[in-house]
């Protein structure tokens, strides 16, 4: 079977071993997470910082092995990286499987962050180099949902396991297993999508890539203005601070629930983790139903995604009860959802020089952990500025008028580089 990627056709196989890379990209500290409790009396001569460390550490270390996974991206040697870090991230699962030792968990911990960090930019930087157009877009829509989706099922089975073992949910980290066996047909990429040339169009515009000598086209290939752009390093300088400031803003606001839900008097543990796996199951929902929803949904796409989120929060404050909050959860995730993929397609959109698309979605995958890292510190900064409101439902109502705001600034700025949709992405 061949799949269409807007230059031609390539084989289902290497789509599927694209597609894989997406899988155990959002794992990290997810086995610890239903452990916690049974490790404070496993290791109970230890600190309750320690135990946090396990979650903490993988997250942090992603961040700056996604920025070098991107910058080797730049050379010929792409799947070599991938390799590397797909052996890395199992051989960090399958010893934490047998590893008693706290000490030896965390470092192992550290070697999962560091092996995710260089897959990630690639989950969504290949979808670049071989997909164009609506095709790109749609890819990026289903490789979202992948890694909604294997993050919801994998909760689950994180949690069933660890009611045998608590060695057992490390498991989940074998996951890669199924790219490592896929990494062969990748090499059946074409040369010239894999090494960055996969426009006519942008290989001129990012002939020369030298700061003094780069030739700046006057629009992108998506139709948005360039003019007066200021170049640094092959990227769009000003449009690249800004979609990186509205992609960690989206971000932000959708991880507040899964941060606060549990505080909630009313719901415990079990339902707050229900409301965090609708909220990612709306996500790979909306990424499947990409195409025919931005077909609908045309360049009002960012607006009513949006305007979704800001329902959402609205239900949270105001209706609070079980099944409205079911229903707030998933608005938040469709919104989200459908934002996500086209942020990504963007960021190829960053630079005049297809050979750093890879390395901007690295820059864009770093907002969003440092957005998910930053959640508690903003919101903190926020009680402290608003008079220290004690009350739970406090960070639900700080993230909705922000939204409420930013949806002003959607509707107005709807027709610029960051929320504008070009009919490209969906024609």
């Amino acid at each position: 079977m061949q799949v269409n990627t807007g230059k031609g056709t390539i084989s289902m196989m290497v789509v599927l071993a694209i597609w894989s890379l997406s899988i155990a990209v959002d794992l990290p500290g997810l086995a610890v997470t239903p452990i916690e409790g049974e490790l404070h009396h496993i290791f109970a001569d230890t600190t309750d910082f320690k135990i946090q460390l396990l979650t903490v550490l993988p997250n942090l270390l992603i961040i700056p092995f996604v920025l070098l996974s991107g910058k080797l991206s730049e050379s010929r040697h792409k799947i070599t990286v991938i390799v590397a870090g797909t052996v890395l991230y199992i051989a960090a699962g399958a010893l934490s499987v047998f590893s008693s030792s706290l000490n030896m968990l965390i470092f192992l911990s550290c070697l999962l962050g560091a092996g995710c960090g260089l897959i990630l930019p690639f989950s969504t930087g290949l979808i670049a180099d071989v997909f164009t157009g609506r095709y790109r877009v749609k890819q990026m829509g289903i490789v979202s949902a992948i890694g909604n989706i294997a993050l919801v099922a994998a909760t689950f089975v994180v949690g069933f396991l660890a009611a045998k073992s608590w060695h057992l949910p490390f498991l989940v980290y074998l996951l890669p297993l199924i790219s490592l066996l896929l990494i062969p047909f990748l090499r059946k990429i074409p040369a010239s999508d894999l090494n960055g040339q996969s426009d006519s169009s942008d290989a001129k515009a990012g002939a020369d890539t030298k700061d003094t000598a780069e030739i700046i086209p006057t629009v992108d290939a998506d139709g948005f203005s360039t003019k007066g752009e200021k170049v640094k390093g092959g990227f769009y300088v000003g449009r690249t601070v800004w979609m990186l400031l509205a992609y960690f803003f989206f971000v932000f606001v959708t991880c507040v629930p899964t941060y606060y839900m549990p505080y909630i008097n009313w719901i415990d543990a079990e339902t707050a983790s229900t409301m965090t796996s609708v909220f990612y199951f709306a996500m790979f929902a909306i990424g499947i139903a990409l195409t025919p929803t931005m077909r609908l949904l045309k360049k009002t796409s960012f607006i009513v995604a949006a305007a979704m989120i800001v329902g959402g929060f609205a239900i949270y404050i105001f209706i609070p009860s079980l099944w409205a909050y079911v229903i707030a959860a998933a608005l938040c995730g469709f919104g989200n959802g459908i934002a996500q993929p086209i942020f990504y397609t963007k960021a190829t959109e960053l630079v005049i020089n297809p050979g750093k698309s890879t390395l901007a979605l690295a820059y864009v995958q770093c907002a969003n952990y440092v957005a998910i890292s930053l959640v508690p510190v903003i919101i903190n900064a926020a009680r402290g500025i608003f008079g220290e409101p004690t009350s739970t439902i406090f960070p639900f109502i700080f993230a909705g008028i922000l939204t409420a705001i930013v949806l002003v600034v959607i509707i107005m700025r709807s027709n610029h580089f960051v929320f504008g949709v070009s009919k490209s992405y969906y024609a």
